[in-house]
This record gives C-alpha cells, structure tokens and sequence, in this order.
C-alpha cells in the first residue's frame, strides 16, 4: 500500500486542484497523492466503512487542502521519514458515542540483539517516528511497546550502532526480534551517557552514566589494560582515592557506600594490585551502569551509587577467542555456541606478570606480587519464553614479604568468588520476570607467617534470592516490582596458628549472622508528551540472629552487658521505607530538566580506620544494637541539552546530600582483632553538596569528554574536633577531567585522560613536645591541612596491524601512566627536624629516601607500558 519516495515538508506547498462530492476520502487521498506526487501511509480502519465527504480545493496548497478533508473527519497528519502518515485524532474520554472509533491497542515485543555475536543489547531506544511513543530495552535485550492499531515506523537506536528503521502494521501483537549492526568505527568512538538519549521518550535521569564495551575499548587504562573503575573516576561526582587503590567516592558518600554488582552479584574488593587493576577481565563486559543520584528502588544497601555490570553473553553465531599480551598482565577469551543461536559459552582469564618487579638484592629482602582472575558465563534460551545463565567469578591477590628474621615470610592476600544463576520468563508480551540466585564471598588475610601458616583472617560471605517483575502497561507506565531475601555471614577478624596448644589459648572474636529483605514497587509514567514521572518505594528490614555474643555500651563507650543469643534466635530488628521520585521535563528536543529525591539505607559496614590501600584491615559489621543504620537524603536539580549539528552534548547538576549516623572511629581505635569494636565507633552526620558540568562528544573522530565538579563533604560528630564540623579526609572541592580520543586515519588511535582534583585532607601536627624523651606530636583541629594537588595525565596510541574487513583483528597500544611524572603523596610524616635555633620545622619540607627520612610517599612515577591484543 505504501511506497518510498523522499518527502519534504515543503512538497506540501506544492499546489492542486480537486473538486469531489459525495466521495470516498481513500479516494480523494489517491487524486492527492496523484497530483501533488506523494505517498500516505495509514490504516484503511481509520476511515468508517461507507463513510463519504466532500472537498474542494482550486488551486490549493497540499497542506491546506489536507486540513480541509481530514480535519471534519477526526484525523491528522504527520510527515516522517518518506511519507505522510495519518492518525485519527483520539481525546482523553472520547468513545464510540462521541463519533469516534477508539482503535483497539496491541503490543510489540521482542529480544534485540547484535546481528554479529547474538549478544541481546541493553538501552536500546525503541519509538514510534512519528509520536516519539516508546521505550528500552532492558538489561536482558527484551522490549514491549503497546500502540494503537495503526501503520507505523519503529526507529531502534543504540549509540555505537546503526539506527534501525523498521516498518510495522500493528493489526494484532506481534513479536519482533531485531539484530543491530555496529556503526562505522567512524561514527562511534565513546559513548557515555548521562541520562538517556534524547528521542523524546525519557529525556535524561538524575544521576546515571552509563558506560558500553565500545567506549572502554578507547580509553587510556593502565599498563593497557581496560578498567571499570578507573573510567568511572574520570566522571564528575566520582571520585577516585588516588593512585595505587580501587576507592572510589560518589558525592560525599564513603567508599563502602558504593555498591558494585557483576550479573547481580556484589563485589566487595573489586581490587588488583593493591587497586592499580579493577579485579573485573575487561574482555568479560558488556555493558556498565552507575548510579549516583536516581536510584532506582529495585536497588538497595548502599548510600551512595550502585555500579551495575553486566558480562558478555558469549558469541551464539561462531567461536572466536581475543587476548592481551603486555609487560604486567596477559588475559585470554574463548567464547562461541554450545547449540548454534540457542545457547553459548564465554571463559575469561587474566595473570599477572609481575615476577619481574621481585626485589633481591644484597640486603637480603625480596617481594614477590600477583594476581589473577578468571570469568564464565553459559547462557541458555530453553525456548521463546524462557532463558537461563550462569554466571561464576573468581579473583586472587598474593603479596609476600621475604626477609632474614625469624619470621622468614610475611604479606597480605584477598580473594573473591561469586556465581549467580538467572532465569528469565515471559509471561506475556508484556509482562517480564527475572529471578536470581546469588553467592558471593570475599576473604581477607593478614600473614605472620607463611612458613608456619599463622594468619589473621576476616571475611564475608553473602546469598541472595531474588525475583522482578516488569510490566509494560502501555507506553506511558512501565511498572516493576519485586522481592529479595539475603543472608550474610561476616567474621570480624580472627587468628589462626598451625600450633593446636596456641590456637585453643587465642581469644575469638564472635561472627556476625544476619538476614536482610525487602520488597519494592516503581513506576516510570509519561504524564504528558513532555513530563515524565519516576516514582517508586523500597521497603527493606534487617534482622541480626545466634548464635551470637552481643555487647551493649554505656554512654563511655565502657560494656555495660552481655548477651547470648542462641542459634536461631533473632535480635536487633531494623525496617525502613526508602521512598524515590524524579520528574523530567523536555524543554524541546534538544534540551530537558530533572529533578529528583532518593533516600536510601544501608545495614551493612565496612570497619576501617585507614584511608591507605595497602593497610586497610577490612572488617565487614552490620547494623545492630549499637549501630544504628545509616541513612541519607539526596535532592538533585539537572539541566541537559544537545546540538545535533555538532554532537556537542552538556549536561549541569546540583545536588545536597544528608547523611545519618555516620561512622567514625575514636583516637588510636583498635581495629584488628578485637572482640569489642563497636565500642571503638563514634557516631554523628554528615553532609556533601555540589555541582556537577559535563561536555561531551559521541561521534566523530575526535571526541570524549571535559567534566568538572564543585563539592564539598562535611562530618560533625559530638565527641571529634571538640563537636566542631570539619572536612572529611576524601572531601575534594574541585575536580576536573578531560578525556579524549583521536581517530587518526585508518590504523591509529590516540588516547588522553588527564585528572585534577585538590588534595585530600589530613591531620597535620600543629607543634611536637617532649615527653619522658620521646618527641610526641600536638594536633589541634581535625584534617586541618591538605595533601597537593592531585593531577596526572595518561596516554595511549593504538596501532591497528590489520586491515578494517579481516576477521583477524590485532592491535599494538603503547601507553604511558603518569606521563610527566606527578609524585602524587598519599600520605605524610613529619620529621622532627630542628633549624639552626633549635625551633622544630612543621612540617619539614625535606625529601629522601623512604627508608631513612620519609616526608611523603607516593605510589608511582611514570608507568610506560606496551601490549599486544588480538581477536578472532
């Protein structure tokens, strides 16, 4: 019925003639199209049966003579694409009385997925041309749209891939599954997005970036490998610790306020090599979301972000594999189908070489350093309405220390393993399940002696049952539900001696058991063509259960009683509302308002008064008698627009956090292997506030991203720097990035990041004072001083070996951390070092070697790095 010719709005100003009585309007429509040389597209059921009309139009613009036929018969117009579609004009409570057919609704739905691999693809935006009606793909590549019987063109659009158009005569519900092609590497180089893409249909969400596998394959890592973590950094609102650690800040929240998930499943050290490497293969990723304000309800735990990570499904057309080959670490990946397009595999490795960096020399002290990480996924589609996957993780570091003492082996290792299975089911078109089982488990250890397999130990082990539920109501609500049930087992840190006489005289520190679920319920509602509703409540509770030993404090911080729970028995419960809203607003098509409110809860804490990545003694606690739950309260306020001429993508947003019962530690708090250290906690609030810019370019061959934020953290605690508000140790006022990436010809990439942000505050000693002949240092306020500035620049340049159409594809990357050498401190010791009037220097400006008179340490100069990758 339909064909394709190219079609301007101005072709609508061409002029016809037409005089018709008593006619059918299709026909009137054919004289239209004949005279004027255009092409409708509509659905014969617009028109009444027998219905007649007239026209006459002498002389007349197509336009006017449009309004004139199809006006009086309820119906309107639109021009997209090739042609001009017609709709019939439906009001709100308009029915078969008011003389108005309301067209029955049906839906379409359906998996989309890359045309070359089969993986299903996330975010993808899928709308009607004309209306700007639709939705997304979820994180399992399922999509459903409910539209009016009607002709109609579906754009499905996804940055890094070519926008698919795909016509569609919704006469019933239809299933569609669409495969994408990947755009020229031309078009797409990064893509990171704050909000979604601006189609009309949901213009931008507080507080999310997103991150796809395309855009982390350009950046500049470390020693050339990929990194998670260390791209997110280069966001504002997320903060990075600094060099040689995985601690990452989001708005004024702690680092154990952030919760990272790999297929559901949390991570608890996401660190290699003490942080320089993320413990996540990056040949396993598919797909990286995070949250930092706009948190949706289905997530909870966490304060201050939630780091979604979706792996790689495995290729389901052919069997491929890809590696790295590169001075510090090499990784290797075989993915492809078990069943050709039904089911597939992917197994990733990674090691560390490090044997190189062992230190032997004549002092007779040597290290020796590793780690390494393996991923594997099987995904399975049982039929049309069910699939299945599983997914298993597994990392380990080892440092050792080797000396001449006595106690010949020392050193730390950590180690993380996790494994969920997933089972999607559709019940409908429109209405979608995915329940979960998860475990994960993170083990921390302290050795005294390998030789003699004397340790310190903590550890935290975590299972999950989960189920959700999406309802594609229509294409103004998208309702989800669902309800999670966890079980943790936390040890707080104990010893363990080979020696069975020492091991029964060693004091134990009793373990933490705990149960944690909650439910919760969201809508995301298009109000009107421009407004869209985000609302939704999490109702989550806490129990704690024996056997146990629990300790209740007096207002000093002194026991006041003990008590025995026994197996089975619960105490200590907590529940807690956690209500979300964000509301958008399109200005225009190139530009939108959000704004948003999130209160989120958090039973479960890190204990560590140590801000050093290479001795933070971690210690998991939940929330029990004597520690309250922590809770905060985000307000955000954002401004996004674009030019689609330039690409040129801004986005602007404020926000003020209040955090409550925040944790702190007392002066010289004892934190390894004690049985009370709770009572080493004080307790007090918080508060961050800020502002965030970001701008940014998608596409093209120069592009990236410059991004700076303004914000503050303050802590106020009752019995710290004399009840007096002061800085927190991460509070970094001003941070700025640029992030950008250069196609230059055919072969070569190059890469920059380069990262600003003022120094983290510390306490500095305001005088020394002798004391029975030891020096002792005199504080006054709280983090009264700050580090230097930090500032770094990476840099890569990939040298693609082989031509664009081989299926062999291998590349060189030389990279470079730390290109000018910034000596970053992360931390200081003061000398005690007297001038010629014997007058102390606070501090003293003196530098030397670590071993002798240390004023700052620093983790790493300048990293030069070459890897070989390749993939088939």
């Amino acid at each position: 019925m339909v064909a394709f010719q190219v079609l301007q709005a101005q072709d609508l100003n061409r002029r016809i003639t037409i005089r018709a009585s008593g006619e059918k309007p299709e026909n009137i429509l054919k004289e239209i199209g004949r005279q004027g040389q255009v092409h409708f597209s509509y659905n014969p059921r617009i028109f009444k049966s027998g219905e007649k009309t007239d026209l006459t139009a002498v002389d007349q613009t197509i336009g006017i003579a449009l309004e004139q036929l199809l006006t009086p018969l309820g119906i309107t117009y639109t021009i997209a694409e090739n042609q001009v579609i017609l709709r019939r004009i439906v009001k709100e409570g308009m029915t078969e009385k008011s003389g108005i057919r309301l067209n029955p609704k049906f839906t379409i739905s359906g998996f989309i997925r890359d045309i070359t691999t089969g993986e299903v693809l996330i975010g993808v935006n899928v709308y009607d041309k004309t209306s700007y009606k639709g939705t997304t793909s979820n994180a399992y590549g399922f999509y459903s749209l409910t539209l009016q019987s009607d002709n109609y063109q579906l754009a499905f659009s996804l940055v890094g891939y070519s926008q698919l158009l795909q016509q569609v005569s919704l006469d019933k519900d239809r299933t569609m599954n669409i495969s994408m092609t990947e755009a020229s590497i031309y078009m797409k180089e990064v893509e990171i997005v704050s909000g979604k893409e601006s189609t009309g249909i949901d213009p931008a969400a507080a507080g999310e970036v997103r991150l796809s596998s395309q855009a982390l394959k350009r950046m500049a890592g470390f020693a050339g490998n990929l990194d998670v973590l260390k791209s997110l950094q280069s966001v504002p609102g997320i903060n990075a610790f600094g060099d040689g650690s995985s601690f990452f800040y989001v708005r004024g929240g702690n680092n154990d306020q952030n919760l990272l998930l790999i297929d559901e499943a949390p991570i608890f050290n996401p660190s290699h090599l003490f942080g320089f490497f993320s413990a996540l293969a990056p040949d396993a990723i598919k797909d990286v979301k995070a949250y930092k304000g706009d948190f949706p309800a289905s997530f909870g735990g966490r304060l201050s972000s939630v780091i979604d990570i979706r792996a790689r499904d495995g290729n389901l057309n052919r069997l491929g594999f890809s590696g790295n080959l590169g001075i510090f670490t090499s990784d290797l990946t075989i993915e492809g189908p078990l069943v050709k397009e039904k089911s597939s595999f992917i197994l990733s490795g990674r090691r560390s070489n490090l044997n190189w960096l062992s230190n032997n020399n004549n002092t007779g002290k040597a290290f020796t350093i590793g780690f390494y990480d393996l991923n594997g996924k099987i995904n399975l589609r049982l039929n049309a309405k069910n699939r299945l996957f599983f997914t298993g993780f597994t990392g380990k570091d080892d440092f050792s220390r080797i000396t001449n003492a006595s106690i010949h082996t020392f050193g730390i290792s950590w180690d993380n393993s996790t494994a969920t299975i997933r089972w999607n089911h559709l019940f409908n078109n429109r209405l979608f399940s995915n329940t979960t089982a998860v475990f994960s488990e993170y083990n921390y250890y302290l050795y005294i002696s390998r030789e003699e397999d004397d340790y310190w130990h903590s550890a935290i082990r975590n299972k999950t049952l989960k189920s959700d539920l999406t309802w594609y109501m229509n294409p103004s609500n998208t309702i989800k539900a669902g309800a999670e049930l966890s079980n943790y087992y936390s040890n707080p840190g104990n010893v363990h001696f080979s020696d069975e006489e020492t091991q029964r005289n060693a004091p134990k520190v009793p373990g933490y058991n705990s149960l944690n679920a909650g439910i919760y319920l969201s809508n995301e509602q298009l109000i009107k063509e421009r407004l869209m509703l985000k609302y939704g409540i999490r109702l989550s509770s806490w129990w704690n259960y024996g056997p146990a030993t629990v300790f209740f404090y007096d207002a000093g911080h002194n026991v006041s009683d003990t008590i025995e729970v026994a197996k089975g028995s619960y105490h200590s419960p907590r529940f807690n509302a956690e209500p979300r809203i964000s509301v958008s607003y399109n200005l225009g098509k190139e530009a939108s308002l959000t704004a948003g409110y999130c209160r989120t809860v958090q039973y479960l804490q890190m204990l560590s008064n140590s801000t050093s990545p290479f001795t933070s003694l971690e210690v998991w606690a939940p929330s029990g008698p004597n520690i309250k739950p922590q809770q905060a309260d985000q307000f955000t306020l954002g401004f996004i627009t674009k030019s689609p001429r330039t690409d040129l993508n801004f986005s602007f947003e404020v926000f003020y956090k209040q955090f409550h019962n925040q944790i702190e530690y007392k002066d010289h708090a004892n934190m390894l292997y004690n049985s009370l250290i709770e009572g080493e906690l004080r307790f007090g609030k918080a508060k961050s506030y800020g502002a965030e810019f970001l701008l940014r370019r998608s596409k093209g061959r120069f592009n990236g991203w410059i991004g700076y934020a303004y914000s503050r953290v303050l802590k106020k605690f009752d019995e710290i720097n004399q009840g007096l508000e002061y800085a927190a140790s991460y509070d970094h006022p001003h941070t700025l990035f640029a992030n950008l990436i250069l196609k230059a010809g055919k072969r070569w990439d190059f890469a920059a990041n380069w990262s600003y942000m003022t120094g983290a505050a510390f306490s500095s000693p305001t005088g020394f004072m002798q004391y029975n002949g030891y020096t002792i240092p005199v504080y006054g306020k709280k983090n009264n001083d700050r580090l230097p500035d930090y500032h770094r620049l990476d840099v890569s340049v990939t040298l693609r070996l082989n031509k664009q159409e081989k299926r062999f594809k291998h590349n060189l990357i030389f990279s470079v951390y730390n290109l000018y050498g910034r000596a970053n401190p992360f931390s200081v010791s003061f000398n005690k070092i007297m001038n010629d009037n014997g007058d102390f220097v606070v501090p003293s400006d003196l530098s030397g070697s670590y071993e002798i008179i240390p004023t700052s340490i620093s983790v790493a100069g300048m990293i030069p790095s070459l890897n070989y990758t390749f993939r088939f």
